[in-house]
């Protein structure tokens, strides 16, 4: 123990004294320190702080409202958002349009002179497909696209067909559509160019709706109030009824605009019963 003077008070006794094991007649001892306890008016003031604190961020946003103004955070994210959404337009080529008119591609493009669209030598055709008529009717359903096109000027033309033969090469249906198209002067009917685009992965006429759907959202950024469809009548029970009841759209927004197949063409029908898989499968390029 430390040694106590006159006059001074003991250390030991101020700290208290805890009394633990003993030896013989000397006890230890150690300082025991002392314990801060919040005073009952401390407590008042840490709850009336705490309650203070909780009011002003509750009436702080009350305050803007009520005065007609904003945060300067606020106010920041939404100028920003409409900046963003303002460049974002730049980017969606197609906002404005409504309705798709959709060209279900059949056959790759393959010639050398698009003049030359209407010669079945100019494409890649399936055995049943080496008829004659058959590449004009391809170019009937270019034509019946951009007329319906044409005729409402909220419509967004889709050609829509993928690579579906390896030994075409890299050439797709849509594009091949596209480009005699153009090749034709979009038959008399120049202002529809700027309102017609591709789809280029399609491999079955199922893909040719479903893919078309996708694609005419990321052009327009929303997906279309009527969709019509330009084929050969003898798919237009597939599209009204399996492909359409698929994606789920409405009946009454769907049309269907055809052309027969041609007369010599007999095999079309064995074709479309092998149709049921995706073109693809049959030596396909996938796009």
């Amino acid at each position: 123990m430390l040694p106590v003077y006159a006059g001074q008070e003991n250390v030991h006794s101020r700290h208290g004294r805890v009394t633990g094991h003993s030896s013989g007649d000397k006890n230890i001892e150690f300082y025991a320190p002392v314990q801060h306890r919040i005073t009952p008016t401390q407590r008042k003031w840490i709850r009336l702080a705490v309650r203070a604190t909780l009011v002003l961020a509750l009436l702080t946003p009350i305050g803007y409202y009520f005065r007609g103004r904003e945060s300067p955070q606020s106010a920041a994210l939404k100028k920003n958002r409409r900046l963003l959404e303002e460049q974002a337009k730049t980017f969606i080529p197609a906002a404005s349009l409504k309705n798709l008119v959709l060209v279900a591609g059949h056959a790759v493009y393959t010639g050398v002179d698009y003049a030359e669209a209407n010669k079945e030598s100019s494409w890649f055709l399936e055995e049943y497909q080496r008829v004659p008529g058959e590449a004009q009717s391809f170019l009937d359903h270019i034509r019946l696209g951009i007329e319906e096109a044409a005729l409402d000027p909220d419509a967004l033309l889709l050609f829509s067909g993928g690579q579906t033969r390896r030994a075409a090469g890299p050439r797709s249906e849509g594009m091949s559509y596209w480009v005699a198209a153009e090749a034709a002067g979009w038959y008399s009917h120049p202002e529809v160019r700027n309102r017609t685009f591709t789809e280029e992965h399609a491999r079955d006429s199922f893909e040719n709706l479903l893919f078309s759907l996708c694609r005419f959202y990321e052009l327009s950024g929303h997906y279309p109030e009527t969709i019509t469809v330009v084929s050969y009548t003898l798919k237009e029970a597939r599209f009204r009824t399996l492909h359409r009841q698929a994606v789920r759209w409405p009946a009454e927004y769907f049309r269907f605009v055809g052309t027969p197949v041609p007369p010599e063409a007999k095999g079309a029908k064995v074709g479309l019963s092998k149709g049921g898989q995706p073109r693809a499968l049959a030596g396909a390029q996938l796009g």
